[in-house]
């Protein structure tokens, strides 16, 4: 059996493919399912970004990761396959939100997680019986997880050398704009440190994407980990919120395990408009301190913020721009909030009829798609654009990394220099990713 598995790339508005000849970070989806893949199955993976599709190469079985912004190219992709008489299967965040709209688009539907459903969707496709939708009746305990397939994948296709490995999974916070409590539960999960640290140890790179939403959450766990970590000498990236930094003892711990950069979800330097997403744990008044903290062990870092939230009123994109300029912050993802199809914010929002745009999150770009209460989705949308630009000026880039120079000069100035570029063409940086 002849099995390919597609990460699909995002589109333009005219549904022109976005097209790169190399991207920055390898993402785990595709290794993982072709680990979670039987034996028998003669398994390849395709990342649409950078690869074309050969759509006459005998695939019997073709399977795609999708999520709300490549779900219009992964339905594009779908039908020239089954035109051809090829079964497709769609899964990841946006099939599990939204299946019964890509059931119009393939055969089958993987809804959550894949550990349960997977192979079983392999052996009744082999039967003859593949069923429309598939979804496991509880989540998995992440024991005895495969080891991803990175071999799979061309690593020189992308720029970063961090391979990336899964040590926990879900939320126990419940975020409205956020899709990953709706998908993996509120009960936090983690794997057993002895089996993420043989992953690590098989990373040819040393060098590490952990892609856990917040690998943080169970402090005492990354604890932990991070004193397994050690010997390995590695070097690591990882998600975590600004409230980390009241543990001292797990950011020098960090260090000693190799941290190489840290991204944060601060979001609002507003709490009232925090208060509106339901994001309770960010204290605003903890902010510097917090980031202090980082700053003194030297821990690289990146903020991402999300304007048009309901407390937001203009004003928001100069404190937000005074504040990181007070902090000196090394670099910064700036975006409209877009609530996800299947989220509590997608559907208040839907409710209360403020939808404008429902197609604003499926192409690449900054658009905000809903009214905001205090201002226009214009205002959202060129607020955002001129925080970048503020940013990512050149005078501002060398005050930050150069006057005085500081320890954040070999990993932010060249990332700040490409976001720099991609601002000046109006090119949205999170899509290098």
């Amino acid at each position: 059996m002849k099995l390919l598995l597609v990460q699909p790339t995002t589109v333009f508005k005219d549904g022109t493919a976005y097209k790169t000849k190399r991207r920055w970070v390898m993402g785990l989806t595709l290794p993982y399912l072709a680990g979670l893949t039987p034996p028998w199955v003669d398994v390849q993976l395709l990342d649409d970004r950078y690869s074309e599709i050969d759509y006459d190469a005998g695939y019997d079985l073709v399977a795609l990761t999708t999520t709300i912004a490549t779900a219009t190219r992964a339905y594009a992709i779908a039908a020239d396959f089954r035109k051809r008489g090829i079964p497709v299967v769609m899964g990841g965040f946006h099939a599990s939100l939204q299946p019964e709209e890509c059931l119009e688009h393939c055969d089958a539907v993987v809804e959550g997680e894949a550990e349960y459903i997977w192979p079983e969707l392999l052996e009744n496709f082999r039967a003859g019986r593949m069923k429309r939708r598939y979804k496991a009746d509880r989540f998995h305990d992440l024991k005895g997880l495969p080891a991803p397939r990175w071999d799979l994948l061309d690593r020189r296709k992308y720029l970063a050398p961090f391979l990336p490995v899964m040590t926990t999974r879900g939320c126990p916070f419940q975020c409205s704009f956020c899709e990953v409590p709706v998908v993996y539960g509120t009960k936090y999960r983690h794997r057993p440190i002895g089996e993420v640290i043989e992953d690590m140890r098989r990373i040819p790179t040393r060098k590490i994407q952990i892609v856990d939403d917040n690998i943080a959450s169970s402090r005492e766990y990354a604890k932990e980990l991070f004193k397994a970590m050690i010997p390995l000498k590695v070097r690591w990236s990882c998600l975590w919120t600004i409230n980390t930094s009241r543990d001292t003892e797990l950011l020098d711990l960090a260090v000693r395990a190799g941290v190489a950069h840290v991204n944060i979800g601060v979001e609002s330097i507003s709490q009232s408009s925090l208060g509106t997403i339901n994001k309770r744990q960010n204290n605003v008044r903890e902010y510097v301190d917090m980031l202090r903290e980082m700053e003194k062990r030297r821990i690289f870092y990146s903020l991402n913020f999300m304007f048009g939230l309901d407390e937001d009123t203009p004003e928001i994109f100069i404190d937000t721009l005074d504040f990181l300029k007070q902090v000196k912050a090394p670099m910064v993802f700036f975006n409209t909030v877009t609530p996800r199809e299947g989220t509590p914010m997608r559907r208040q929002l839907i409710k209360d009829g403020r939808i404008i745009n429902p197609m604003g999150d499926r192409y690449v770009g900054m658009e905000c798609l809903f009214s905001p209460r205090n201002m226009t989705a214009r205002e959202v949308e060129e607020g955002v654009w001129n925080c970048f630009r503020e940013f990512y000026s050149l005078p501002k880039i060398a005050r930050r990394f150069l006057l005085p120079p500081n320890s954040y000069f070999g990993q932010g100035f060249p990332s700040n220099l490409i976001f720099w570029w991609a601002v000046r063409n109006r090119k949205d940086p999170v899509d290098f990713y």
